[in-house]
């Protein structure tokens, strides 16, 4: 084996971590109900009864998994 194969798995084993982290914080920030929300309640282009809509139906999902938890 070359020193270059040697390098080259624990580079790869840095790679996968650092994708399945950014994959997760991206998930958690970007991508989950809490956040989503709280984009839709600041957007300046949609009406107010429509925020208002999504909210609602939002929330209720996440209510309904607090409950089964």
């Amino acid at each position: 084996m070359s020193a270059w194969s040697l390098l080259a798995i624990p580079a790869c084993l840095a790679l996968v971590v650092a994708l399945l982290w950014g994959v997760a914080w991206f998930e958690q920030r970007v991508l989950s109900p809490r956040s989503i929300i709280r984009y839709t309640a600041r957007a300046r282009h949609v009406g107010p009864d429509t925020v208002e809509m999504f909210v609602a139906r939002q929330s209720d999902g996440l209510l309904e998994r607090l409950d089964v938890q």
